[in-house]
């Protein structure tokens, strides 16, 4: 806080060995429905998050005044759109149109904050929206919690490390008790006398009055769709941060939400941005930025194209990427593929 004027913050995992633990016991979780043992995204296919992500564009799509395939005020999704309700439940075999009663429970659960055996929430909610079904999701989901996960907590962040000669980071991820990662991950002894929670966190991430006293600039986005870091945990953070000073921390610190978009990129969204030269406008001429615009990808976009783009969009769709916590509406008339035919309003 003390060395830089301005700060661009993306997809943000402050809270990462709890990030990691509870993907951990996602991986457990979906271990459970798997229907294939070697593939943990046989538990939730593609067919299945497509048909989950689908549901989720009925109820929430139009809630920002424009059918076109994202979800701008993301907290009134969640109210209006329910697992158990809204997606049809199979009656028989599962064949990609429903999810079994054992899929909903248990999805809807991770979705709700995986959990300790004791029920204590151990990272965070996280947000339904129409990115589900890509393989940028399905990676993080189903892959990573074995080989990247496994050997932060285990080899890193515990206290003691687990044996390195041997040590498996898919048996690690599979079969450990996530309670005593958690324990292990909190602990300190001689030889290991920080702990890997208190070495990956910052003290107080709500406390930036050094970074606001003197006058330096903050600026945060985060996808909606992002699966290893929940954009729900950043919301609750600038809560905070907003409740920590006044109820307004705009004046230094500002978050921006990126409907679809999974963890720093890709996702069907408008994934492309520039917030570093607002940030500079801001730092050196006050111009604060109450929104910034996004551009996607589609195929043929002289930029490279982002796969996860419907072929329904313009391959070059523009939306503002609004202040929280406002969000993105149609002003009603014009094209839906152009930012300007956008406001940013309050939800």
């Amino acid at each position: 806080a003390d060395q830089y004027d301005g700060f661009l913050v993306g997809d943000p995992g402050f809270r990462l060995p709890l990030a990691a633990t509870a993907n951990i016991k996602g991986a457990q979780t979906y271990a459970t429905l798997a229907t294939n043992p070697a593939d943990l995204s046989s538990a939730f296919t593609t067919a299945e998050r497509q048909l989950v992500s689908n549901a989720v564009l009925a109820k929430c799509d139009a809630l920002d005044g424009a059918t076109d395939g994202l979800v701008q005020d993301t907290k009134a999704c969640q109210a209006a759109f329910d697992l158990n309700r809204d997606v049809p439940t199979c009656t028989g075999a599962r064949d990609g149109t429903c999810l079994s009663s054992a899929q909903k429970s248990a999805i809807a659960g991770l979705f709700t904050g995986a959990t300790t055996s004791t029920g204590t929430k151990i990272y965070s909610s996280w947000p339904y929206d129409a990115g589900l079904a890509t393989g940028g999701w399905s990676f993080w989901k189903f892959t990573v919690p074995l080989i990247l996960d496994s050997g932060a907590v285990g080899l890193i962040w515990q206290t003691p490390p687990e044996d390195p000669t041997t040590f498996s980071g898919p048996a690690f991820a599979l079969g450990g008790n996530v309670d005593t990662m958690l324990a292990k991950v909190n602990a300190t002894n001689a030889t290991y006398t920080e702990s890997g929670m208190s070495f990956m966190t910052p003290p107080n991430p709500t406390n930036l009055s050094a970074l606001k006293l003197r006058g330096a600039k903050v600026m945060v986005y985060h996808g909606t769709s992002d699966p290893i870091f929940s954009s729900d945990d950043t919301s609750n953070w600038y809560d905070q941060l907003a409740a920590a000073n006044g109820g307004s921390a705009a004046n230094f610190a500002r978050f921006y939400r990126v409907p679809g978009m999974n963890h720093c990129s890709g996702g069907p969204s408008t994934d492309q941005f520039d917030m570093l030269t607002p940030l500079v406008n801001w730092v050196e001429k006050g111009a604060a930025p109450d929104s910034v615009v996004a551009t996607a990808r589609g195929a043929g976009n002289a930029g490279g194209a982002n796969t996860d783009v419907p072929t329904s969009w313009a391959v070059n769709r523009t939306r503002p990427l609004c202040t929280y916590p406002s969000v993105a509406r149609y002003k009603g008339s014009g094209s839906v593929e152009d930012a300007a035919n956008f406001s940013c309003v309050s939800p």
